[in-house]
This record gives C-alpha cells, sequence and structure tokens, in this order.
C-alpha cells in the first residue's frame, strides 16, 4: 500500500518556468517544416473568421490603403505644397501607393504574429507542436492580403502614368523582375518581427497595444510619406537604421525611378532581413517552451 502513493507521486508533471534554451534545431526545423500545412489551413481559417461579418470582405484589403494614400497625398501635396523636385503628383501618389501597400504588409505581419501566441493559448495548452508555426501563419495570411494589392497597382501604375503627361514613371521595364525579391526580403524581415514581438506580448501584454503607435510613428519615419532622395547626409540614417527602410527605398527605385537598386540597398535590406529573423527566431525558439506556463 505504501508504494501506490509514491507510484502517484511519479506521475505527477509540474511545468514551472526554466531558463531560456534552444532545443536541437534538427528535428525542430524537421518538425516545423513537416507541419507546415497546419500553418496554411490556420491562416485560412482566420481569413474566413475575420470577414465573415463583413459585406465587403476582402475588398477592404485595398479599399483601406487606397483611401489612406489618398488622405496622405493631400497631406504631402495639396496642403503641404511638397514633393521630390521634378516628380509630378501623380508620381508622389504613386510612391505612397506601393509604399502603403508594402508597408501594410510588414505590419500586418508584425501586429497579427505579435498576438499569434497569446490568441493561440488554447492550442498551446493542448496540442505539441512548433510553437513558431503561429507566427507563420500570420505571415502567411499577410500575404494572402498583401496579393491582391499588386494587380491593383500595377493598373493604378500603368493607367496614371499613361495619363499624366508630366509622369516620369517607367512604366512596364525589366527593373521590374526585383519584385518578386523585394516581396521575399519583406516577407523575412515580417515574419523575423512577429517571431520578436510574439515572444514580447507573451511576458508584456500591452506590447500588441503600444506596436498600434508604434507602427505608426514607424512609417513616418519609413520612406513611405516621403521619397528617399529628399534627404541628403547624415540624415540618411532614417534609412539604414531602419529595419524596413532599404527595402522601401528598394521599392522606390524599381517602381517609381525604373532602375537598378544599388548594391548598398541590397546589402541594407537582406542584412535587415536575415538579422531580424536570427535574432527573432532565437529569442521564441529559446523561450517557446515556457509560454504554455505564462499564457
Amino acid at each position: 500500500m505504501s508504494s501506490e502513493p509514491e507510484a502517484l507521486v511519479s506521475k505527477i508533471q509540474v511545468f514551472e518556468p526554466h531558463k531560456a534554451s534552444l532545443p536541437a534545431m534538427g528535428p525542430y526545423i524537421r518538425e516545423f517544416w513537416r507541419r507546415r500545412r497546419f500553418a496554411f489551413e490556420l491562416a485560412r481559417f482566420t481569413d474566413k473568421a475575420e470577414h465573415l461579418n463583413s459585406p465587403l470582405g476582402s475588398v477592404w484589403l485595398v479599399l483601406n490603403p487606397l483611401l489612406l494614400a489618398l488622405i496622405y497625398f493631400m497631406l504631402v501635396t495639396i496642403i503641404g505644397g511638397r514633393g521630390s523636385a521634378g516628380s509630378s503628383r501623380f508620381d508622389v501618389l504613386a510612391h505612397i501607393l506601393v509604399g502603403l501597400f508594402t508597408w501594410y504588409f510588414a505590419q500586418n505581419c508584425m501586429t497579427f504574429g505579435g498576438a499569434s501566441v497569446t490568441a493561440g493559448g488554447k492550442l498551446i495548452l493542448n496540442q505539441a507542436f512548433p510553437r513558431a508555426l503561429l507566427p507563420l501563419s500570420s505571415l502567411i495570411g499577410a500575404f494572402q492580403k498583401f496579393m491582391p494589392t499588386l494587380p491593383v497597382y500595377l493598373i493604378i501604375y500603368l493607367v496614371g502614368g499613361a495619363l499624366d503627361s508630366k509622369s516620369r514613371l517607367p512604366g512596364l521595364n525589366w527593373h521590374l523582375l526585383w519584385v518578386p525579391v523585394m516581396v521575399a526580403l519583406v516577407a523575412i524581415s515580417g515574419f523575423g518581427l512577429a517571431l520578436l514581438f510574439a515572444t514580447m506580448n507573451v511576458y508584456f501584454r500591452d506590447t500588441s497595444k503600444l506596436m498600434t503607435y508604434g507602427a505608426r510613428m514607424w512609417l513616418y519615419l519609413s520612406p513611405v510619406l516621403w521619397m528617399p532622395d529628399m534627404i541628403h547626409g547624415w540624415h540618411r540614417i532614417l534609412i539604414w537604421a531602419n529595419p524596413l527602410g532599404p527595402i522601401l527605398a528598394i521599392t522606390n527605385t524599381v517602381w517609381i525611378k525604373g532602375e537598378n537598386p544599388s548594391w548598398t540597398l541590397w546589402l541594407g535590406a537582406t542584412g535587415w532581413a536575415f538579422g531580424l529573423l536570427f535574432i527573432g527566431g532565437y529569442f521564441f525558439v529559446s523561450r517557446e517552451r515556457d509560454f504554455a506556463v505564462r499564457i
């Protein structure tokens, strides 16, 4: 009889916070890749739930940045009377629009990814899987929201550039072949930021609320409402010290100028993208076994 309580005690598991440490990365990455379908299905389910009670549904994915672009265009050019030297007003609008579309892709990765772990608390408590799949599903959802904006922008870009006699937009050209590379770098940066903010949100629940205001300030400091060639000298730090600054400058160079971006811009964008992925990945994976205790 005395051995029965001891056997019962031996079956009890107590989960407590522990020091941050990485698991065996080989098996983790293989399991992460094997379960990638889970992230796609979760992103699809979340998208359907989000638009369930919306009559316009996914139309807002394009309409929202379009309306914001018009508002910012009025503030920058009509009221402020500013713009890049030699640029027509439509060129400025085209720059703001493609910048906003790209920015919202990254911002959706950050905001949705930042809340992915806390929102998926029941999954974490009841299922064993690599937790990084939750931010990955947010990246997939953000990408699905971004894709409809590309054909819409291309139509506006071509039609508006043809109608505006002062426009210097290059139209269709070989430099647009860089677009998939640009989208990939934004996606890598967004995933790294999603991993970082998701971890922070587990420990500091106000992170998601602060991100709303932080993202707005980040937008104003990024080359979206202003063109990269408007700043010179030490002010260029606004581009290089900004994790999304180089890739947004590349976006302007390819779409608005129709030129090949400089190797320094590519180096900056690539460095920030993989740097964020490494830092966010380490921060997330080393602490993900602590999530179930803190949620």
